[in-house]
């Protein structure tokens, strides 16, 4: 089995696999793996090519979907929604000196709202909820100057 950027020849299988990327550039006339397909294609003409698509999704993503945006619905659907919604702004606005923002807000978010994933029983207004201070910014890495 012969290895290089992009494809691979299986010469037990008669294959030639190749990845997404090498087959699109593939489609092009003029790139070096057209060249190069062209040249392992008059080599063995009786190889089958399989195209490859790219890395598959193994684990769930917990923070699909997990915007701002969302992040603002879902404290609106308490009863104090505006101090809950101050605090959210204040929360972002400190995170704009980290390197990492959004995880700063995120934490936030999760330790304000432990069960944010359980989907209410009715639509209306949830109860008050205790607004939590916002997490320590030293304990996270800051952008550099």
């Amino acid at each position: 089995m012969k290895k290089n950027n992009g494809y691979k020849i299986n010469f037990a299988d008669s294959t030639i696999t190749v990845n997404y990327k090498f087959a699109a550039a593939m489609n092009n006339t003029d790139s070096e793996e057209y060249k190069k397909y062209k040249e392992i294609m008059t080599d063995f003409p009786q190889f089958q090519l399989i195209v490859k698509s790219g890395r598959v999704q193994t684990k769930p993503r917990y923070n699909k979907r997990f915007t701002y945006a969302n992040m603002e619905k879902y404290i609106c659907t308490f009863d104090n929604a505006d101090e809950l919604e101050q605090r959210f702004k204040l929360v972002k606005e400190k995170s704009k000196i980290l390197a990492s923002p959004y995880k700063y807000v995120c934490d936030w978010f999760k330790a304000q709202f432990p069960d944010y994933k359980e989907v209410p029983n009715t639509i209306t207004k949830r109860e008050r909820t205790i607004v939590l201070a916002a997490p320590d910014v030293d304990k996270y890495v800051k952008k550099a100057a």
